[in-house]
């Protein structure tokens, strides 16, 4: 399928190529070639071959072929082209879409949480770098959730609830390879003192857990001593000799980017601070981030 798939898009690639070496020969051309073409079937219909005529004058030949545009649905790509603002972004979605096995309804998704624009902003991390390169793109600055429900939202066991209630969308947007190991998940210590971890999640490409604390409220410095704990704890009551070490995520409704970033400064733990947003808010959020990193930059 994968091999069937390249070459139709390749194929349509340099439809789209010929059309667009030959749009001078009169405003009808795409229409009467589509004519032409009728008894080969609807994927040369008029509007297929204006997408293909996009196609081949959004990407050059190389990007096609050594990238994994070939290896896209059709439908999916004409989705990303369609609804992409410039030529980085499409590039992105592919990319995602090939990397993580992302449906067309998926992408749709994705775009619509602006997964793109939350990209360009750095999360707030200790260096959790691995040579394997996964653990470098575990966290996000942004979580959408968009199933979440803000006007039940009193508590912070209201907000695990409603994750727990939504576990595959949760799973879907914390990214590939997370499992979830538990929520309220016990500790229990030597000296029988008992603790409870918001949610103990287990990363099957990193081989690491990773405990995740959601906060209600913005980001405190004083936060981080309890997710230290936890983390430290797992690592002593949990991992075993076949698991990376413990890896800690604050997930909270806003965070200070310089006292995030400060209050992580030179800690030796793999640790992080992201924001979760629903939708509605998304869009106020990005243009202040974006904004803010522009001026940093400056």
């Amino acid at each position: 399928m994968v091999v069937v798939n390249s070459a139709m898009i390749m194929t349509y690639y340099e439809i789209g190529t010929i059309i667009n070496e030959r749009k001078t020969w009169g405003s009808k051309y795409i229409q009467n070639l589509a004519n032409d073409l009728k008894e080969y079937g609807n994927s040369y219909s008029t509007r297929n071959l204006h997408y293909m005529s996009k196609f081949a004058i959004e990407f050059n030949k190389n990007e096609i072929m050594h990238q994994p545009g070939a290896q896209i649905p059709w439908r999916t790509l004409i989705e990303i082209m369609q609804k992409s603002k410039s030529h980085e972004e499409m590039l992105f979605y592919i990319n995602e879409t090939y990397k993580h096995g992302w449906s067309r309804a998926m992408v749709l998704n994705q775009i619509e949480m602006k997964a793109y624009e939350r990209s360009l902003i750095e999360p707030s991390t200790t260096d959790i770098y691995k040579s394997d390169d996964l653990s470098n793109e575990l966290f996000k600055d942004t979580y959408v959730f968009d199933f979440l429900d803000k006007n039940n939202i009193k508590t912070e066991k209201d907000l695990k609830n409603q994750m727990i209630d939504n576990i595959i969308k949760f799973l879907n947007e914390l990214g590939p390879g997370f499992t979830l190991a538990g929520k309220e998940y016990k500790l229990v210590t030597p000296t029988n003192k008992e603790f409870y971890i918001d949610l103990l999640m287990y990363h099957t490409k990193i081989h690491a857990y990773v405990v995740i604390e959601v906060k209600i409220g913005e980001f405190n410095p004083s936060d981080l001593g309890q997710l230290i704990f936890y983390v430290n704890a797992v690592d002593t009551l949990e991992k075993t000799d076949r698991d990376d070490p413990t890896i800690g995520l604050l997930l909270c409704k806003d965070a200070d980017k310089f006292i995030a970033e400060t209050t992580l400064k030179n800690s030796l733990m793999k640790l992080g601070i992201s924001k979760y947003k629903i939708l509605e808010e998304l869009p106020e959020y990005l243009e202040r981030r974006l904004k803010d990193d522009l001026k940093i930059k400056k």
